[in-house]
């Protein structure tokens, strides 16, 4: 473009990947695009526009209207017709110029006619980008200006291989490497085309440009190669990894179990082949729907301390299980010579397994793979700069032992949520010996035996949780896997056989009565300003052989109650109620007289408050 005193206007093509990052080589098989740019050259000095009377003015207010064509080797490159409008996207300043026929027109291989474009922004100056189309890498090889993309006038038009043995509308461009051969319109052909077809400028209304020392047309150099791929790896994993400035030393081991419930990250990490880093890519997952549901995707703008990507675009087919999710950085040295974390996707499992205990232990059910099943990515060569898209690995595919959430046992069903008729459940069961009985099995969440203040401790540390939220449930030790639990001596409960004095806080007493009971319980000093005002009925009989410490503090006995636990939990209508756990004796039929003794002195340590409508 040097010293070009008269090209008044340029018309650039540039290849990029899919993300808009310059390129210079392509791997065969990837797709990438290819840009065109316009530009109003009158403000650049070494231009010379002389104004006189009815010509273009000297001041630039940027282009009016273009019309083009772009050929290509039709063997090293395929037009992809299903990108934007008919094949083209365009700026966004920009309208398609509707021709006919249709733009563009691509009935022969190489060649891409009746591009036509109108630029909104009247009297702004400067280089816009006027439309864009994709393109796929066939056969390797060096491709120069003139075999790899070329825009021209619109006046050029394919030079046809006159065939005495076809028909006129069958026959085919010459062809020279693989390139359409043009020819310019002449005579009355080049001045019928001038009426619609044309650069313009510009000035108050429009300037024509016809002639070919006017404009200035960049195409593009490109190489398609052969390449490594690029090393992708897929990490599951519950809580999210840390890094060190993008990158990891080791990767994460995935886990293998999850509960029904649990929000997932699906972390992808990519490393490119020696002398190259990381710059953008693209990735494609994979996963059955009756099992996991998509939750969000998630980058640098979400987590800037570990990740140096931003998601540029994220595509969900719900129907088809797939996520495909676009990343790219700015920096030229992540995942060189180790494993850059590009981005997480999370995941929810929606699958429903019941706590089943009819055919003995509790047992986990397989999910589904997630597979990833196509990767490509944008590397930069750390020495030369050189910028490629390359194709990247997929790994194997992963699955998930999935096991129940063990607190969801109201009589409601499986809804997917610990709440009040969970609550209710265990209540009416609490004190029960299990003796093998799957139905009261399931209340039981230690496996000791008996539903006593130990599982009712794991189930109020539990209550609330839902498959909505991304939190991980506390289990007790021995549960499969562990999943997400503290075991259960890590509780902040006082659990059974635990004095009250090996709190640090002394707990200050209230007590309740109501006409068929009394009932003392002990509060902790952070709630001691709560009031006591429900207490939870007594639904078991007293045995004659209870112990006098299951007596009340003033000497009362408990007495039966003949109003089951369901009724009253359904008129727990005000949430800053206090519930408390009364003395509650066991059947017995079902527990010998120290049980009884053992539960009632240590019964009335328990508590739980109502928070909000999902906890306790």
């Amino acid at each position: 473009m040097l010293n070009a005193t008269t090209e008044l206007l340029s018309l650039r093509l540039a290849a990029t990947d899919l993300h808009g990052n310059a390129i210079t080589q392509i791997e065969q098989g990837e797709a990438f695009l290819i840009k065109a740019y316009v530009d109003d050259r009158r403000d650049e000095p070494e231009v010379n526009v002389t104004p006189v009377p009815g010509s273009v003015s000297a001041e630039a207010k940027g282009f009016f209207s273009a019309y083009f064509n772009v050929t290509f080797d039709s063997a090293g490159f395929e037009f992809d017709p299903t990108y934007g409008q008919g094949g083209v996207k365009y700026g966004p300043s920009i309208v398609a110029v509707d021709l006919t026929p249709p733009t563009p027109n691509t009935e022969f291989d190489g060649y891409i006619e009746r591009l036509g474009v109108q630029n909104l922004t009247v009297g702004v100056a400067g280089e816009i980008e006027v439309l864009s189309f994709r393109m796929i890498a066939q056969a390797p090889g060096s491709y120069d200006m003139n075999e790899a993309f070329m825009p021209h006038f619109h006046f050029d038009v394919a030079d046809l291989f006159e065939d005495p043995n076809k028909i006129p509308e069958d026959w085919e461009p010459i062809y020279v490497d693989g390139v359409p051969q043009l020819e310019r319109l002449t005579g009355q052909a080049f001045n019928d085309a001038t009426l619609d077809d044309y650069f313009a400028l510009y000035q108050f209304g429009s300037q024509k440009i016809t002639s070919d020392s006017q404009v200035y047309f960049e195409g593009i150099d490109l190489e398609v190669i052969s390449s490594p791929d690029a090393d992708y790896q897929l990490r599951f994993v519950t809580s999210q990894t840390p890094t060190t400035a993008g990158e990891v030393n080791t990767l994460p081991t995935s886990v293998v179990q999850i509960d029904e419930w649990n929000h997932f990250y699906v972390e992808v990490y990519a490393k490119a082949p020696a002398g190259n880093a990381v710059q953008a890519g693209f990735v494609e997952l994979n996963y059955n729907t009756d099992d996991f549901s998509y939750v969000r995707t998630i980058g640098r703008t979400q987590d800037p301390t570990n990740l140096r990507y931003s998601i540029t675009s994220t595509e969900v087919n719900e129907q088809n299980g797939t996520i495909r999710i676009g990343f790219s950085t700015l920096s030229t040295n992540l995942g060189d010579d180790r494993y850059a974390l590009v981005g997480r996707i999370q995941l929810k499992s929606e699958m429903e397994l019941p706590a089943d205990y009819t055919n003995g232990e509790l047992t986990f059910t397989p999910s589904s793979s997630i597979t990833l099943t196509d990767t490509n990515a944008t590397v930069i060569n750390t020495t030369t700069s050189v910028s490629a898209v390359i194709n990247g690995t997929a790994t194997a595919s992963h699955s998930f032992e999935v096991w129940p959430v063990i607190y969801d046992i109201g009589s409601n069903g499986e809804d997917r949520k610990v709440g009040i008729q969970d609550f209710a459940g265990f209540i009416g069961q609490y004190g029960k010996l299990v003796n093998n009985n799957p139905q009261l099995r399931k209340f039981d969440f230690n496996n000791s035996g008996k539903i006593d203040l130990a599982d009712f401790a794991l189930f109020i540390q539990n209550y609330g949780e839902s498959d909505n939220a991304a939190t991980l449930r506390d289990y007790p030790s021995g549960y499969p896997g562990n999943l997400g639990g503290a075991p259960l001596m890590g509780s902040k409960f006082v659990l059974e056989g635990e004095p009250v004095s090996a709190r640090s806080t002394q707990p200050t007493t209230t007590s309740t009565a109501s006409p068929s009971t009394t009932t003392t319980a002990t509060s902790p000093s952070s709630v001691s300003d709560q009031t006591l005002s429900t207490t939870l009925p007594l639904t078991q009989t007293t045995s004659t052989g209870a112990s006098s410490e299951g007596e009340s503090q003033d000497k009362q006995v408990v007495s039966p109650v003949e109003e089951s636990t369901d009724v009253v939990i359904s008129t727990l209508d005000d949430q800053t109620d206090l519930i408390v756990m009364a003395s509650q004796d066991s059947e017995p039929t079902s527990a010998s007289d120290g049980d009884e003794a053992q539960f009632a002195e240590h019964a009335d340590e328990v508590l739980a408050i109502w928070e909000d409508e999902n906890g306790l």
